[in-house]
């Protein structure tokens, strides 16, 4: 029979195991969350709007599913980080889940995804294929969490230039390690001239980035495409009134 210190051991050595399991679970659902997102903007521009609200529906669900790994990826992690397990952690990791998740289902819809990034995106792109131009009303009327404020600053932060060239982003690519984006020919010649890994060209950020942490982010390709109309259709307006 191992001692308590090798039973210890053990399970540390599990839980470190179930940690880097419930990361790469994440890292597939977080692809799976882009692809159903493009998805959804593909048939919204091909008019199959009802087909659309099925992949909406699709997407809370894996947000949901996101959710919950956050919680076993924090639970795990304080596990594997205490020095004095008690001998209970099994049950005490169960009851801490099932709060966690209890506390989280119970929870509107305006709470669960009203401020949450990647679902407030879709909605705004989803509305501005058929309303372009137009103000998009509240997601979850009068109900809901969110504020003007935090649209304003939500628009704000995006920025649709490559930190590299200074230009319009072209082909972007987005680090899974601080969420930056880039062009993709721009920081994939920057990573090589420094010999596979670099700074993250963004300002402040202080975050490595190596090529493997680069993914495709076609719906931060169409918000780029969609800002250059805008600002084509503003400048045109412009000349237009001039001549006026």
């Amino acid at each position: 029979m191992p001692s308590r210190a090798g039973a210890h051991m053990q399970l540390q050595s599990r839980l470190q195991g179930l940690r880097s399991s419930i990361q790469a679970i994440s890292d597939i659902a977080d692809d799976t969350v882009r692809v159903c997102t493009v998805a959804g903007l593909d048939l919204e521009e091909l008019g199959e709007t009802n087909s659309a609200m099925q992949v909406e529906a699709s997407l809370r669900k894996l947000l949901d599913a996101q959710h919950q790994l956050g919680v076993e990826r924090s639970l795990v992690t304080r596990l594997a980080t205490e020095q004095d397990m008690a001998d209970n952690a099994e049950a005490e990791y169960l009851a801490s889940w099932e709060q966690s998740m209890a506390t989280y289902n119970e929870q509107s819809d305006a709470a669960k995804y009203g401020k949450n990034t990647t679902y407030k995106e879709f909605r705004e792109q989803l509305w501005e294929v058929r309303h372009d131009g137009e103000p998009m009303p509240r997601l979850f009327g009068d109900n809901g969490d969110e504020s003007d404020e935090d649209l304003v600053i939500a628009g704000a932060r995006m920025n649709y230039r490559c930190p590299v060239t200074t230009s319009w982003l072209v082909d972007p690519v987005t680090s899974k390690v601080c969420n930056h984006s880039y062009s993709k020919d721009a920081i994939v010649d920057y990573i090589r001239g420094n010999r596979g890994a670099c700074a993250c060209p963004v300002g402040g950020c202080s975050r490595t980035v190596r090529a493997q942490d680069l993914v495709p982010d076609k719906l931060l390709e169409r918000k780029v495409a969609r800002h250059l109309r805008q600002l084509e259709s503003d400048e045109t307006a412009a000349q237009y009134t001039v001549v006026q």
